[in-house]
């Protein structure tokens, strides 16, 4: 997208029609393995220097790295970089209160000005983890049931570790962590152990050396952390894209200790069913 000082990249898995009226940079994820033609204008993360073949594990990963590794070069240090996906975005502070795909572009943030050049960093409202339902831990949480009976009375127990073995891998975020230098696995598993929120979905906006410093980052921990887990026996959304939702954890975690950061508004729009969303 053309703006003074914010490029937006959108990353989608398919072809959705109201993305090409949108001034942003579209990107498809893990089009190594898409057969269809995309718009001209669209990015594909299987050219230049790529990990695209990692799609099914690494999910938005591969569309992050491959702006990371080519992209990066075209915009000055004083520039911010943001990443959004094709159901969700970001939005200009003074939206309008309906919001669909007829008026998104013009609800849509394309700078940074004002008291926000204060910030270097932007991510959405956390996602709060607490409240699970009684039904819901019994089903899902029966190791952690065992570790510790208090999950089922006591909120201040529903962490992003709690969350993450619930609804992904058991011991995954553990596991991960030992990958991490000595000092930053402290830091992080104190995170998702204590926290009962974290800023989801994987999307942020960022200045330049920021945006870089976090993906060097990490796909380093991650790169690390790939031999840790055995792929053959993941199964299921939840587990089989392990690596997305593990760097989701962690941009949360990162941004939170390494930036000045604000919340800016988003919107969820489902591109199959085009409701006005009430915000």
């Amino acid at each position: 997208m053309e703006s003074n000082n914010l490029k937006i990249y959108c990353i989608t898995h398919k072809y959705f029609d109201f993305l090409k009226n949108l001034n942003l940079n579209i990107i498809v994820s893990g089009s190594y393995y898409k057969n269809q033609k995309f718009p001209s204008n669209w990015l594909l993360d299987s050219v230049n220097e790529n990990i695209s073949s990692k799609n099914q594990t690494f999910g938005t990963l591969t569309s992050l790295y491959w702006i990371w590794k080519n992209e990066l070069n075209k915009y000055k240090n004083e520039d911010w970089i943001g990443i959004c996906h094709y159901r969700r975005f970001w939005l200009k502070e003074n939206h309008s209160k309906v919001i669909n795909t007829l008026n998104l572009k013009d609800n849509l943030i394309y700078s940074i000005n004002g008291s926000n050049l204060n910030y270097d960093g932007f991510v959405v409202s956390p996602q709060n983890l607490t409240g699970y339902k009684l039904m819901k831990i019994l089903k899902k949480g029966k190791k952690n049931i065992l570790k510790n009976p208090f999950i089922l009375v006591n909120k201040k127990l529903h962490t992003i570790n709690l969350h993450f073995d619930m609804f992904h891998i058991f011991n995954g975020l553990n596991t991960a962590a030992s990958a991490m230098n000595e000092n930053e696995k402290i830091e992080f598993l104190n995170y998702v152990n204590s926290r009962t929120e974290y800023h989801p979905f994987s999307i942020f906006i960022l200045k330049k050396n920021k945006f870089e410093k976090l993906c060097n980052d990490t796909f380093d921990w991650i790169f690390k952390s790939e031999n840790l887990f055995n792929k053959k026996i993941l199964k299921g959304y939840g587990q089989i894209r392990i690596f997305d939702f593990l760097a989701e954890r962690y941009f949360s975690f990162w941004i939170e200790k390494n930036t000045k950061y604000k919340i800016l508004p988003g919107i969820f729009i489902d591109p199959s069913n085009d409701q006005s969303n009430f915000i």
